[in-house]
């Protein structure tokens, strides 16, 4: 119908208006926002850091839907972070690779292979890891080895997380409502400001975090719920203007289900399926366990209890992750002249895990385990820095120590109810397969480390450094067959003693203002340890460190007024003696055994390249994409004796992709803010796509094909009442499954899996003053 002369001005009027409302946009975000990173142990800005550095504020995780450190691995080119890919860690111990590099395992005495920092503190172990990002100012992902300045494990990168300071000069404080999908209920407070202005201020945050779970098992527990809570807490006091000292302290605590897999199918054929075992289990123990756990009569062990959800698993044994995590920190800092400042980092961490996984996902406790892990950590820096001959050299010395005492009990079953159900005259020794495993730890670490960067000309910088590191492990382990009351393996001790040396060079060229080119090469090192063992001839079995050089040439860029920043990043890397956890079936018991061996060297190279636009007032757009091609090109003679699942040779091969690290890690996101007459409004999409990959090494059946994860949110803060955001998120919103593990189990015979979150929606409330 022909639209009259009134009807057109009345559009015209009302499109105009609304594009007025649009370009109202604050001045502030007419430029990409400048971010201030520590990556360097001092503060520069992000794009005067000559080292590929993903950097997220407060602002950006939140508007991106990230609520614990793991969502980081979506937004973050060429890092894989999630829950650790042996599921008896439970939940909250982290899997973290950057570059292709890292480790999934969180048992003594394997260390992770990207380190977790927490306000220059360093955490020794992985359980925990995956935190809330509640109080979180900062969140850096460094990519490559920080062997030079971090030290210890950070072979395939670090992150480091910098939480809010207290305030010297205003009072401030937030308050937090969450609510959503499967019972997602979450509450937060915090507390910011002076005591003394100027002299004295504190900080104190609190968050308790409740969720359902969005699994449910055989008997109608929810698994991957969560009830944690977490304490923050900080004293500044600044006695002169020249020292600031800062007191942390932290405490969480959580008592979940725990993370629920599921089996996808319980194999039949090729040989060596169905396990013999198996059989054995049916004919003598399935009656007497299918009364014992209240199971119907004449079930048996086999595919009856795979699932076709996801997640719906059959578990009933297991079904606990507990812990207690707490530390306290003292910062010092002292400019005692323009040329010197000295900082002091004194600080103690302590863990308690107890935790409960049926890893068999079936009734019957075909393997089971339950954890308890207690770990104590004590480190102490000194960083000596400051610039000289005009500003022209900078300089950083430091000295590090660090000691950790930990210890930890394994419990498992495996065909448990064959040794007590079988006729005494038809006992066989490995009917008896339930365990008791006890590891103990006791690490030092000594390191003296050094950067300088000289400024040879106004546009050119040379940067050297490195760290001298000495490390010595003591290690005690026992296995004893808890059935028959016999020690497999006797209280065994070993020692070991490493010395490293990981320097760093480079050189930075500055063409112009708003360029920075830089080159790198820098070493990175991994401390050795022993692998898991059922064998009394070879109670502990070595292996021994890993090493990486990498060399990298990237450019930090930015364009038209700073509307547009471009960073980009190639690399390339020698890995040597690569640590990885394998499953093998263990002789004695038939059971499934992990254990820790060097595998081999690899070949990787890649690139990592982040762009953040301003193309309008009042729009965001970034888009990340990375690639990593990290392959095999040498073999130890025990990563060649690896069996697949189904006992065929060769499941390792020269040219074979490293597992968990997906070719292709790609984000984008957009975001609009609407000025309206009765408030803000803000409109945010994105999206994640990370490329195929092989979860398990040596498992064709771990392959998980490339997906893609869509993120969207809406948040208004309305005028009325200043301070008031209300906001409505969604993730996963395609609900598609993906895993964190995914493995076929020669042993009980069965694939099983463990899918990570689906969709979730959830709204917030949050009101700052």
């Amino acid at each position: 119908m022909p639209t009259s002369n009134s009807a057109r001005a009345k559009l015209l009027m009302a499109t105009t208006a609304l594009t007025l409302s649009f370009a109202g946009q604050a001045l502030a975000q007419t430029e990409v926002a400048e971010i201030v990173v520590t990556s360097e142990r001092r503060e520069t800005k992000l794009q005067d850091t000559p080292v590929s550095v993903s950097a997220f504020s407060q602002e950006t995780m939140a508007a991106r839907g990230a609520t614990n450190l793991q969502d980081l691995g979506n937004f973050t080119p060429n890092l894989e972070l999630h829950q650790t890919n042996r599921p008896a860690g439970g939940g909250s111990a982290y899997a973290g690779y950057i570059r292709g590099v890292g480790t999934g395992d969180f048992q003594f005495p394997t260390d992770p292979g990207v380190g977790v920092y927490v306000d220059d503190v360093y955490l020794a172990r992985a359980v925990g890891g995956l935190m809330s990002l509640d109080d979180i100012e900062r969140a850096e992902v460094l990519k490559g080895p920080q062997g030079a300045l971090f030290g210890r494990n950070t072979i395939g990168g670090a992150i480091n997380i910098v939480t809010e300071k207290p305030d010297l000069s205003e009072l401030s404080g937030v308050l937090k409502v969450r609510a959503g999908s499967y019972g997602r209920t979450d509450f937060g407070l915090a507390i910011n400001g002076p005591i003394i202005e100027g002299r004295l201020a504190g900080k104190l945050s609190a968050s308790f975090l409740n969720s359902d779970g969005w699994s449910k098992r055989y008997d109608g527990q929810n698994g991957n719920n969560e009830h944690r809570i977490v304490f923050r807490t900080a004293l500044r006091y600044v006695p002169a203007d020249n020292l600031d000292v800062q007191f942390n302290a932290d405490y969480s605590e959580q008592n979940n289900v725990g993370p629920q897999g599921y089996l996808i199918r319980y194999l039949t054929s090729p040989a060596p399926f169905p396990p013999a075992k198996a059989a054995r289990f049916n004919t003598y123990a399935a009656a007497a366990e299918n009364q014992r756990l209240g199971l119907p009569a004449g079930s048996l062990y086999d595919n009856r209890w795979a699932s076709t959800d996801p997640y719906k698993s059959n578990a009933l044994q297991g079904g606990y992750d507990n812990y207690q995590i707490g530390g306290a920190s003292v910062v010092a800092t002292w400019d005692v002249s323009e040329a010197l400042t000295v900082k002091s980092v004194t600080a103690f961490r302590g863990v308690s895990a107890k935790i409960g996984v049926d890893g068999d996902q079936t009734p019957y406790s075909m393997q089971t385990s339950q954890t308890e892990l207690y770990d104590h950590q004590y480190s102490q820096e000194l960083q000596f820095s400051g610039s000289l001959l005009d500003d022209r050299l900078k300089y950083l010395v430091g000295l590090y120590a660090f000691q950790e005492n930990g210890s930890s009990k394994l419990y498992t079953e495996s065909f448990h109810g064959i040794w007590e159900n079988v006729p005494l005259a038809l006992r066989i020794n490995s009917d008896a397969a339930d365990t008791f495993t006890y590891f103990y730890m006791k690490a030092k670490s000594y390191a003296i480390f050094t950067q300088e960067s000289f400024a040879l000309t106004p546009q050119i910088e040379l940067t050297v450094g490195g760290r001298y590191n000495w490390d010595e492990k003591d290690y005690a382990f026992s296995v004893d067959f808890t059935q028959r009351g016999v020690a497999q393996v006797p209280f065994s001790r070993d020692n070991q003693t490493w010395e490293s040396f990981t320097p760093k060079a480079g050189i930075n060229w500055r063409p112009a203002d708003n360029l920075l080119i830089y080159a790198s090469y820098q070493e990175g090192f991994k401390s050795g340890g022993w692998g898991g063992s059922n064998s009394p001839l070879s109670p502990t079995p070595r292996y021994q460190p890993e090493t990486i050089s990498t060399w990298e040439l990237g450019a930090k860029t930015d364009w038209f007024n700073r509307r547009l920043t471009a960073n980009v990043a190639v690399f390339q890397s020698d890995y040597k003696e690569i640590q990885f956890t394998v499953q093998k079936v263990d002789p004695v018991t038939g059971a499934n055994l992990r254990t820790t061996q060097n595998s081999g060297d690899a070949d990787i190279q890649g690139f990592e390249a982040e762009f953040v636009a301003v193309p309008t007032d009042g729009m965001t757009l970034n888009l990340g994409v990375g690639y990593v091609d990290a392959k095999f090109n040498r073999l130890t003679p025990q990563a060649r004796a690896i069996l697949d699942p189904f006992n065929r040779p060769n499941a390792v091969k020269i040219g074979d992709s490293l597992p968990q690290v997906p070719d292709w890690s790609v984000n984008g996101g957009a975001q609009y803010v609407f000025h309206l007459a009765a408030g803000d409004l803000t409109v945010r999409g994105d999206a994640s796509y990370k490329g195929d990959q092989f979860l398990t090494l040596g498992d064709p059946t771990s392959f998980q094909a490339g997906y893609t994860l869509y993120n969207a949110a809406i948040t208004f803060a309305p005028n009325a009442v200043p301070g008031l955001e209300l906001s409505l998120n969604g993730t996963n919103l395609s609900d598609e499954v993906y895993y964190a593990y995914h493995a076929t189990l020669p042993p009980t015979g069965q694939e099983v899996g463990l899918p990570v979150q689906p969709r979730l929606v959830y709204a917030t409330a949050k009101f700052q003053f």
